[in-house]
């Protein structure tokens, strides 16, 4: 009885690797297929206006931060008003 299905556990294990190799071999079909329009210059243009967005990306987020940021004159004449008074803090002794 037990071999029985283990025989058939087999024959289920073989459909299904054989199955996986077919949908295996037809995405590598289609990946090739795509990629045979694809050579070096088209490559090369690809990586030139990648580049070129990020640095266009860099310049918006760095422009959009400086948006937010104020003068460091202005900070740091704000520093004195920004310090608060110490209240019932005793002093760290370090030593012996």
């Amino acid at each position: 009885m037990y071999s029985f299905l283990a025989i058939w556990a087999l024959v289920a294990c073989c459909f299904s690797a054989f199955g996986l190799s077919l949908y295996a071999i037809a995405r590598v079909r289609v990946i090739n297929k795509t990629l045979e329009a694809l050579d070096w210059e088209t490559l090369a243009n690809l990586t030139g206006e990648v580049g070129s967005m990020k640095r266009s990306l860099q310049k918006t987020n760095n422009r959009i931060n400086g948006m937010t940021s104020t003068d460091p004159a202005s900070v740091l004449a704000d520093l004195p008003k920004l310090q608060v008074a110490p209240q019932n803090v005793t002093p760290m002794h370090r030593g012996g």
